[in-house]
């Protein structure tokens, strides 16, 4: 008896520390890029918007690539959507986003992304600020999206 109740707590303090939403799937490879920018003419709307885009046309519609001097930026390679599909994500704001990819997983067609993101200080300027994760294609059809632990969009492969 008393090892059982010495054992309780072990047993209590397991059972909270671990995670509420365990990834579901087999996890996927996978590439993140934070330094392009959406297009001014993107035709996205209100303070974020959750994307899975299949091919190359549709991706450069939306996004641009943010060149700086002296970077080493990563941009979405320019054959990538022959054998890949792109998740994203983009905060709208007076503040900047901070992203991390956590992990990704696919079961039955459905992409799940899970990253942790951070709202910047607020300043004078507009900011769009997009994650984007390209993955393999193969047989692809929705993305779910899960924001510091919590599903926060879903987009379907059109």
């Amino acid at each position: 008896m008393a090892r059982l109740l010495l054992a309780a707590p072990v047993l209590l303090a397991a059972v909270a520390l671990a995670p509420a939403d365990d990834p579901k799937g087999e996890k996927v490879a996978f590439e993140a890029y934070t330094d392009h920018f959406e297009k001014n003419d993107a035709g996205l709307k209100g303070d974020e918007s959750f994307l899975l885009i299949g091919d190359r046309k549709g991706f450069d519609k939306l996004f641009g690539a943010g060149v700086v001097m002296g970077g080493m930026q990563k941009f979405v390679p320019k054959d990538a959507f022959d054998t890949k599909v792109a998740l994203a994500v983009v905060h709208r704001g007076d503040a900047p986003w901070k992203y991390e990819v956590q992990g990704v997983t696919a079961a039955g067609g459905t992409v799940t992304v899970r990253y942790a993101a951070k709202k910047g200080e607020a300043g004078g300027a507009k900011f769009a600020s997009p994650l984007i994760v390209t993955v393999p294609k193969a047989g692809v059809k929705k993305a779910v999206f899960v924001e510091n632990g919590k599903e926060v969009g879903t987009a379907e492969l059109k």
